[in-house]
């Protein structure tokens, strides 16, 4: 398996094994924060290897924030109090990738590893908590999940979790029926999915930097990346009608429009992406952990990107990593943390001026 390949396979196990490439600052940085204060101290040790933080976020219709935990078979939601209430997932080692449909329901991604293999399946949960379980055909593993223009959930996967294998597009109505639209070449990688111009569905294919595009009738089409070396990573449709995506372990940040001409924009900061979205100032905010102050350390950063490229970078307080950012309708944006095993865990709040603010999330093997 080469390295690629190997890599593509972890990061879809939703961070099985957690690893970060450490590459130094970029010039020119712009930083809105003060110096971050000393960390509060841990607390009790976790169990050996248990993994306790949020990963993805959603909100509901009520606006409660809604998040996966890395590493555990629960979920959880914040509401409007500061009341966490965590639920049992049923079936699965953790959830991930959970999204807020047009059913008022959440739907995530289920993942389940043993002895090596990975399989998934599809988990919708009520607002109240109860959750039903969906399995996919034969043995596709889903990766990416995002509402389409349809009022569908659309979906990437690949077969047998066979990083060099069949790939797919899939469409997942809210009865819970599965389409399966394969691509037309093996082991292209498709992962992160957007709903985006002209009624199609954008996707991310890193392994051969390129970007997809599929019709809700499954005609698909690829377009190349110019640069050599492009690993396309998280992907979203912009406020100007184009689509924008971040470029893994590089500085920068690319707009393809719907015709596929391409252009990228340096970033201040260069790491592993973990999202890009939209936020209520029709700006784009993109989550990103960098090369950290001590040698082979990380932390994490939050950066506002005009459409026109102007960006600022706003560090995660006690050099965090950060795992997940969303948009709220309260006009802020919320994004969830990564300290190591055992240690703290926080949700932090950011405001579009950039204004950051945390709070302790108390949660339970």
């Amino acid at each position: 398996m080469n390295p690629t390949a190997r890599s593509r396979k972890l990061r879809i196990a939703a961070t099985i094994a957690y690893c970060l490439v450490a590459i130094a600052f970029a010039a020119g940085c712009v930083v809105e924060n003060p110096p971050p204060p000393p960390p509060p101290p841990p607390p009790p040790a976790l169990p050996q290897g248990a993994v306790i933080q949020p990963s993805s976020l959603a909100e509901d219709s009520q606006g409660n924030l809604w998040f996966t935990i890395l590493g555990i078979g629960k979920a959880g939601w914040l509401d409007s109090n500061g009341k966490v209430t965590e639920i049992r997932l049923p079936l699965v080692n953790f959830g991930a990738n959970i999204v807020s449909a047009p059913d008022g329901n959440l739907w995530m991604v289920g993942v389940t590893s043993s002895g090596g293999g990975i399989a998934s399946n599809f988990i919708r949960t009520t607002p109240g908590g109860a959750s039903t379980v969906y399995e996919l055909p034969n043995t596709w593993v889903p990766e990416g999940l995002t509402v389409g223009p349809d009022g569908n959930l659309w979906f990437t996967a690949w077969e047998g979790a066979h990083p060099e294998g069949a790939v797919a597009i899939g469409q997942l109505t809210m009865g819970g029926a599965i389409t399966m639209f394969p691509l037309p070449e093996h082991g292209t990688g498709p992962a992160t999915i957007t709903s985006g111009p002209e009624r199609s569905l954008w996707f991310t294919e890193s392994p051969v930097g390129r970007i997809g595009r599929i019709a809700l009738d499954g005609k698909a089409f690829e377009y190349q990346l110019r640069r050599p070396g492009a690993l396309p990573s998280q992907i979203v449709a912009g406020p100007d009608g184009n689509i924008w995506f971040t470029q893994n372990f590089s500085d920068r940040l690319a707009r393809i429009t719907p015709k596929g001409e391409v252009t990228e924009f340096t970033l201040p900061l260069s790491g592993q992406y973990q999202a890009i979205i939209v936020g209520p100032d029709r700006n784009l905010w993109i989550a990103v952990n960098h090369a950290g102050s001590a040698a082979g350390s990380s932390a994490g950063a939050i950066i506002r990107v005009t459409t026109s490229g102007a960006a600022t970078v706003f560090p995660l307080p006690r050099g965090a990593d950060v795992t997940g950012l969303i948009a709220r309708r309260d006009g802020t944006l919320t994004f969830s943390e990564r300290w190591v095993t055992g240690g703290p865990t926080y949700l932090g709040r950011i405001t579009t001026a950039g204004q950051i603010s945390e709070s302790s999330l108390a949660l339970k093997p």
